[in-house]
Protein backbone atom coordinates (compact mmCIF):
# COMPACT_ATOMS: atom_id res chain seq x y z
CA UNK A 1 0.00 0.00 0.00
CA UNK A 2 1.06 3.65 -0.95
CA UNK A 3 1.04 5.78 1.91
CA UNK A 4 1.02 9.30 1.44
CA UNK A 5 1.90 11.99 4.10
CA UNK A 6 1.62 15.88 3.38
CA UNK A 7 2.36 18.13 6.09
CA UNK A 8 1.32 21.75 6.57
CA UNK A 9 2.01 24.77 8.82
CA UNK A 10 -0.72 26.42 10.39
CA UNK A 11 -1.28 28.92 8.29
CA UNK A 12 -1.66 26.62 4.85
CA UNK A 13 1.77 26.55 3.70
CA UNK A 14 2.65 23.12 2.35
CA UNK A 15 5.92 22.41 4.12
CA UNK A 16 6.78 18.59 2.83
CA UNK A 17 5.66 15.51 1.37
CA UNK A 18 6.48 11.43 1.39
CA UNK A 19 5.19 8.78 -0.09
CA UNK A 20 6.15 5.39 1.01
CA UNK A 21 5.73 1.68 -0.12
CA UNK A 22 4.02 -0.11 -3.60
CA UNK A 23 0.27 -0.20 -4.30
CA UNK A 24 0.99 -3.97 -5.41
CA UNK A 25 -2.78 -3.27 -7.35
CA UNK A 26 -1.38 -5.25 -10.38
CA UNK A 27 1.43 -7.24 -11.63
CA UNK A 28 4.80 -5.07 -12.17
CA UNK A 29 4.35 -3.09 -15.32
CA UNK A 30 0.53 -3.03 -14.51
CA UNK A 31 0.02 -1.59 -11.52
CA UNK A 32 -1.97 1.55 -12.74
CA UNK A 33 -2.55 2.89 -8.63
CA UNK A 34 1.36 2.95 -8.54
CA UNK A 35 2.18 4.16 -12.22
CA UNK A 36 -0.53 7.26 -11.33
CA UNK A 37 0.61 8.13 -7.98
CA UNK A 38 4.80 7.96 -9.37
CA UNK A 39 3.58 10.19 -12.09
CA UNK A 40 2.05 12.68 -10.03
CA UNK A 41 4.63 12.84 -7.07
CA UNK A 42 7.44 13.11 -10.00
CA UNK A 43 5.42 15.57 -12.06
CA UNK A 44 4.87 17.78 -8.97
CA UNK A 45 8.70 17.83 -8.16
CA UNK A 46 9.69 19.00 -11.61
CA UNK A 47 7.26 21.37 -11.79
CA UNK A 48 8.37 23.36 -8.14
CA UNK A 49 11.22 22.74 -9.98
CA UNK A 50 10.95 24.29 -13.07
CA UNK A 51 7.89 27.09 -12.09
CA UNK A 52 8.87 28.48 -8.95
CA UNK A 53 12.50 28.43 -9.94
CA UNK A 54 14.18 26.58 -7.32
CA UNK A 55 15.55 22.98 -6.32
CA UNK A 56 13.77 21.33 -3.42
CA UNK A 57 15.07 18.83 -1.09
CA UNK A 58 13.86 15.54 -2.28
CA UNK A 59 14.89 12.11 -1.53
CA UNK A 60 14.26 9.03 -4.48
CA UNK A 61 14.23 5.44 -4.73
CA UNK A 62 12.45 2.58 -5.69
CA UNK A 63 8.80 3.01 -3.37
CA UNK A 64 10.02 5.75 -1.57
CA UNK A 65 9.54 9.67 -2.05
CA UNK A 66 10.36 12.75 0.23
CA UNK A 67 9.58 16.02 -0.92
CA UNK A 68 10.95 19.23 1.43
CA UNK A 69 10.55 22.92 0.27
CA UNK A 70 13.37 24.94 1.37
CA UNK A 71 12.94 27.80 4.17
CA UNK A 72 14.44 30.40 2.44
CA UNK A 73 11.59 31.15 -0.66
CA UNK A 74 9.99 34.62 -1.52
CA UNK A 75 6.15 34.40 -1.48
CA UNK A 76 5.57 33.70 -4.94
CA UNK A 77 7.56 30.84 -5.21
CA UNK A 78 5.53 29.33 -1.63
CA UNK A 79 2.50 30.21 -3.45
CA UNK A 80 3.58 28.32 -6.84
CA UNK A 81 5.01 25.30 -4.20
CA UNK A 82 1.61 25.42 -2.40
CA UNK A 83 -0.23 25.32 -5.76
CA UNK A 84 1.54 22.44 -6.95
CA UNK A 85 1.78 20.31 -3.39
CA UNK A 86 -2.48 21.13 -3.22
CA UNK A 87 -2.74 19.85 -6.83
CA UNK A 88 -0.90 16.40 -6.12
CA UNK A 89 -3.21 16.06 -2.79
CA UNK A 90 -6.27 16.55 -4.88
CA UNK A 91 -4.70 13.79 -7.47
CA UNK A 92 -3.81 11.55 -5.41
CA UNK A 93 -7.12 11.66 -3.31
CA UNK A 94 -9.05 11.34 -6.71
CA UNK A 95 -6.55 7.73 -7.00
CA UNK A 96 -7.88 7.11 -3.27
CA UNK A 97 -11.48 7.52 -4.03
CA UNK A 98 -11.81 4.26 -6.46
CA UNK A 99 -8.86 2.46 -5.02
CA UNK A 100 -8.68 2.85 -0.85
CA UNK A 101 -7.40 -1.02 -0.72
CA UNK A 102 -4.21 0.56 -2.26
CA UNK A 103 -3.50 4.05 -1.05
CA UNK A 104 -3.49 6.17 1.83
CA UNK A 105 -3.35 10.06 2.05
CA UNK A 106 -2.68 11.89 5.37
CA UNK A 107 -2.42 15.65 6.14
CA UNK A 108 -1.36 16.91 9.31
CA UNK A 109 -1.14 20.76 9.88
CA UNK A 110 0.42 22.56 12.74
CA UNK A 111 4.53 23.13 13.46
CA UNK A 112 7.32 23.61 11.55
CA UNK A 113 8.55 20.36 11.30
CA UNK A 114 8.29 18.37 7.67
CA UNK A 115 7.28 14.84 7.73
Amino acid sequence: MIQAKFKQTETGDFLSFEMDGHAESGPYGYDIVCAAASALSINTINSINELADYTPIYEMESGYLYFERLDSLSDKQIDITNLLVHSLLIGLRSIKADNQAFIQVKLSQGGANPC
